[in-house]
């Protein structure tokens, strides 16, 4: 088993947030995972997928790709207490992906009281994170500090580039 090592998974996490980047401005569109349009769990699909060669989706359980993304096999997930008002985001790592429960049962109507994640982006640093707005209709960049919203209801993270299995896989492939 390969140990992580800090300044090679430190690399990956900036070539991570550096592919993200580039998709700033590009269009979102339901069902996409790019490369010239994403909707919110398309666009970490695309980052692990083009870069790593990772399905995130595989072995996901639920009918949204958020959910499966979620609930997948790869990764290391962290869940937030809900109705926790001052969650501790110190744990949450650049390129990790974020869950947040927008949605109750695909009808877009937010709602705290629901337990299924409808939304997703990937954490940049210092509070901010990229993600695919159906509102926006593009990839934006989002503020935890400059919208509570978005603290209020996240729900989980996922580090894909803390986990061993991924580790050796990438380096196995010389990625």
């Amino acid at each position: 088993m390969i140990k992580a090592d800090t300044n090679y998974e430190s690399n990956l996490r900036k070539k991570t947030i550096e592919l993200a980047l580039l998709q700033y401005g590009k269009k979102y569109k339901h069902g996409k995972n790019g490369p010239d349009s994403f909707d919110c769990a398309g666009l970490p699909w695309f980052i692990y997928n083009e870069l790593y060669n990772i399905n995130i989706y595989e072995g996901g359980i639920g009918l949204s790709t958020t959910t499966k993304i979620m609930t997948s096999s790869y990764g290391i997930l962290r869940l937030f207490n809900e109705k926790e008002l001052n969650k501790d985001l110190s744990l949450i790592k650049t390129g990790d992906i974020l869950f947040f429960h927008r949605q109750s049962l695909n009808d877009n109507k937010p709602s705290n009281n629901n337990r299924y994640p409808g939304h997703c982006g990937i954490y940049l640093s210092d509070n901010y994170f990229i993600q695919s707005s159906s509102v926006k209709g593009k990839v934006i960049i989002s503020s935890f500090i400059k919208n509570e919203y978005w603290k209020n209801v996240l729900v989980g993270s996922k580090d894909i580039l803390s986990d061993d299995k991924i580790l050796e896989k990438i380096k196995n492939e010389k990625v």
